[in-house]
């Protein structure tokens, strides 16, 4: 059984700290043509001081969240080739990006960030995906679906991504859509499919601690949105603005993780909640030195634990199988 201790914070003294940051993943290394998406179980990579978090299923050799990558291929289609962007690069020229699939969160530095754009794309399995149309999923601005059954949009499609801001209890507090393709223009010499990265404004998001993502699609069928859920990002500005009055660091295992119906907690004593990613609490409870956790009633998914102590705070996944 594996038990992963996690810092969540280690400061000496009161400390206010402003500066405005790029996270544009050149602080991190790669081999040429290759990519990093979680394989060593680690759950997370930092860049920039954000943390992006994953998960990768050994058993499946399959991920989802973040990945990062310096891909250049933007011929091939398919998920072969799920971790290079459409421009064949990072943004205003730069090797390395980030790559998201599907699900998963990113988390600034302390609880106050103030954001203010990121630059997004399509990766090349999405762009070619709604382009041409593949076995699962349809050619946009077509009016059958994959299999050529008539699929009542009239070929006006759309592929977009919700971006949400999280404050420090976790609670949506804004959102803003970014259209990857639009195809219900009336002339429809006007529909796209993006295939450059895009500077989007994040200026009204104050007060951030994570953000998560969700996608939506006019391609959908039985199982969920047929469209591939990717998209490729890069130069995520933000400015951080924290009191911290931490002098003790948060250190705590929780484990198994993946969990079914027990969830053991061993660490610091202190007020622990767990959220749904809707951002309500489904749990909460307090734990000194070892708690041992029914989570038997939460639903399959992906969950939020949080810890407040005296002196610090932390967050981390739990996914609930």
């Amino acid at each position: 059984m594996k038990k992963f201790y996690f810092l969540a914070s280690a400061l000496l003294a009161v400390t206010t700290l402003k500066a405005q940051t790029t996270v544009d993943f050149e602080d991190l290394s790669l081999a040429s043509e290759s990519y990093y998406n979680g394989d060593d179980e680690a759950g997370e990579f930092v860049s920039g001081n954000v943390t992006f978090q994953n998960t990768y299923t050994t058993a499946w050799g399959s991920w989802t969240g973040f990945s990062y990558s310096n891909v250049t291929d933007v011929t091939t289609p398919g998920f072969a080739n799920q971790y290079s962007a459409i421009p064949g690069g990072g943004s205003n020229g730069s090797e390395i990006y980030a790559v998201y699939f599907s699900s998963d969160t990113l988390y600034f530095p302390g609880t106050h960030a103030s954001l203010t754009s990121v630059d997004l794309t399509n990766t090349t399995v999405g762009y070619f995906s709604m382009r041409d149309g593949d076995a699962f999923a349809k050619q946009f601005g077509s009016t059958t679906d994959a299999s050529g059954v008539d699929d009542g949009t009239n070929g006006e499609d759309f592929f977009s991504i919700m971006i949400y801001n999280h404050d420090e209890m976790g609670m949506k507090t804004d959102s803003i859509e970014f259209f990857l393709a639009d195809y219900r223009f009336p002339d429809n010499n006007d529909d796209y499919i993006i295939d450059s990265w895009t500077t989007v404004d994040l200026s009204t998001f104050h007060n951030v601690n994570y953000l998560t993502f969700g996608f939506k699609s006019t391609d959908i069928g039985s199982f969920g949105i047929n469209t591939p859920l990717y998209f490729a990002m890069d130069n995520l500005v933000y400015d951080n603005t924290s009191s911290l009055s931490v002098n003790e660091k948060a250190n705590f295992a929780m484990y198994p993780n993946p969990a079914q119906s027990t969830l053991n907690i061993e660490g610091d004593a202190g007020d622990y909640k767990i959220y749904n990613t809707n951002g309500s609490i489904v749990k909460e409870f307090k734990h000194s030195n070892i708690s041992k956790v029914d989570i038997s009633d939460l639903n399959p998914g992906i969950y939020l634990v949080k810890v407040s102590t005296k002196n610090s705070f932390g967050t981390r996944k739990l996914i609930v199988q």
